[in-house]
């Protein structure tokens, strides 16, 4: 039944709403909303402006059913394995439950070596790792930086030994704390941070074994690169590395915001847990989320998709998103070793609004590739300065969201419909400009995330929406969301490549431009060294 189904739903995309005019027509229909809109508590999922009919609606939810999307995401949320190719379940929702002992212990440890740290006079702590080690940890401490309540943290995650260097040069020794976290305990990036950082506080004769934490889900390897076992938080492997927010991972969150921030954060999580279980298919506000981005890529062959979070803080939060779904998502055989029919995950990008329409929104609005965007935004302020004079903060912000409103309706409804009060105000503006290129088509889907205020809980709730739209979009195209072995050649090419640079081999092996400098490299470490 699937293929009818999936039949059905390309034999629909001709009828899917081309330009502003026709999905005003959309839009004018008053019980649009309750179909397309939905709830979190206080956060509102608006996907009015996408462009589907009610007839592709239904269908797409056919195909959900079809798919056992729900199916998969209880199996998850059971332990069951649900990531094949490695034989796990993916746990990281266990995390955010409070009825399973594994989040109140994970919680525990944590809190644990944070008293310790503070005993020891901790000023700053630099938290090493790489993907999913370091995307959501940073962006989070970023996001709730007015919630700060201990030691300044810093990130590091990139091999360029400038990213460490420029990050320890501010720094005292002393009153220093260094996380190294990886899954693995192996991967090369955050090995050699580590060992930079030992380094460092060598040279400057402090002791790093009662100040690096390795945090990893392979204690013995952290054991093995000189970590006491008291300076090992632990995870479990079947918490993937980009959705590992909710466990130690965190640790560096939690000595910003305290434990009980953490544990706010958590709770929001678990109430995204809360709302898939309890409502149906039609009111699923992740589910839905995730429908459109399958008919968005696979359906319209809309391959590209921007996140624009409209709160400076959250900048990082696309690059989070970027990883989570092109990661798990980025592939072209199914969870059986198939090959895929269609594309799959977009590529996702963005930068916070209003930025970004000073710099990519041309794109958006006029070019013949159409991308869908997702706007994101908290109705009321969250200040950290007390200072700050209240009434321009309330306007600036609400200006800011006015701006959000006005991009999301003009992608949608372009500049073609008649006696619209913009063709009213503005119409000497296409006159005198008397070009093409002044049109906007519209036809442009978008969504609309909102909520109150910026908090640990409401984080929390973004960042278990957005999991959730990652796995359910995998099990609308049947992959394993939970696995990345697209990245796994490179790092062995690399490792191969290290292993013939260290013994000043040859590089017979590679391609001609690779070889090329490859031998500069081997060249200028042999002859004088560069002086800065």
């Amino acid at each position: 039944m699937t293929s009818t189904i999936a039949e059905k739903l390309k034999f629909s995309v001709d009828s899917a709403p081309a330009d502003g005019l026709a999905m005003a027509r959309l839009l004018a229909d008053g019980d649009r909303e309750s179909r397309l809109r939905f709830a979190i508590e206080d956060m509102t999922i608006d996907l009015t402006r996408q462009k589907v009919t009610d007839d592709h609606l239904h269908l797409l939810l056919q195909f959900a059913d079809d798919k056992q999307v729900m199916e998969k995401c209880h199996a998850m949320l059971d332990g069951e394995t649900v990531n094949p190719s490695e034989q796990r379940p993916a746990l990281h929702a266990h995390l955010r439950d409070p009825s399973q002992p594994m989040a109140q212990a994970s919680v525990d440890a944590m809190a644990g070596h944070i008293d310790q740290l503070m005993e020891m006079g901790i000023t700053d702590v630099v938290s090493i790792g790489i993907g999913g080690s370091d995307l959501g940890p940073a962006m989070a401490v970023a996001a709730l930086s007015p919630y700060h309540q201990g030691p300044d943290i810093h990130f590091v995650s990139n091999l360029d030994p400038a990213h460490i260097g420029d990050c320890l040069a501010g720094l005292n020794p002393a009153t220093t704390a260094v996380l190294v976290i990886s899954k693995s305990f192996s991967t090369m990036e955050t090995m050699a941070n580590m060992h930079m950082a030992k380094r460092w506080f060598a040279d400057h004769e402090q002791n790093a074994s009662d100040r690096m934490l390795a945090i990893t889900s392979m204690p013995d390897k952290a054991m093995d690169a000189g970590f006491d076992k008291d300076m090992i938080l632990r995870f479990d492997a079947a918490i993937g590395g980009r959705y590992s927010i909710w466990s130690v991972v965190g640790f560096g969150l939690m000595l910003a915001i305290g434990p009980s921030g953490f544990r706010a954060m958590l709770a929001g999580g678990h109430a995204v847990d809360e709302h898939i279980l309890s409502v149906p298919n039609h009111q699923n506000a992740p589910l839905n989320m995730a429908l459109m981005r399958y008919w968005n890529t696979t359906m319209l062959g809309h391959t590209t998709e921007s996140l624009c979070p409209y709160d400076q803080r959250l900048a990082r939060f696309s690059a989070w998103v970027q990883q989570l779904e092109m990661e798990s998502n980025g592939k072209s055989v199914n969870a059986m070793g198939e090959p895929v029919d269609g594309h799959t995950a977009p590529i996702v990008f963005g930068e916070p609004g209003s930025n970004a329409q000073h710099s990519y929104f041309q794109h958006l609005h006029q070019s013949p590739i159409i991308t869908p965007i997702t706007f994101m935004a908290p109705l009321r302020p969250l200040m950290a300065d007390a200072n700050m004079a209240a009434d321009l903060v309330a306007d600036h912000h609400d200006a800011l969201v006015i701006q959000m409103l006005a991009q999301a309706d003009t992608l949608a409804l372009g500049s073609q419909i008649e006696g619209s009060q913009i063709e009213g105000n503005h119409a000497q503006d296409n006159h005198v400009q008397g070009k093409k290129d002044a049109t906007f088509r519209g036809g442009r889907p978008s969504s609309l995330i909102t909520w109150l205020q910026v908090s640990p809980y409401t984080l929390g709730r973004l960042f278990a929406l957005f999991e959730y739209v990652t796995t359910m979009s995998g099990s609308l195209w049947g992959l394993n969301s939970f696995d990345q072995p697209g990245i796994e050649l490179g790092k062995k090419r690399a490792r191969t490549y290290q292993d013939i640079y260290n013994m000043d081999g040859e590089s017979k092996n590679m391609g001609t431009s690779s070889r090329h400098i490859f031998k500069q490299l081997q060249d200028l470490r042999s002859g004088p060294q560069i002086k800065s």
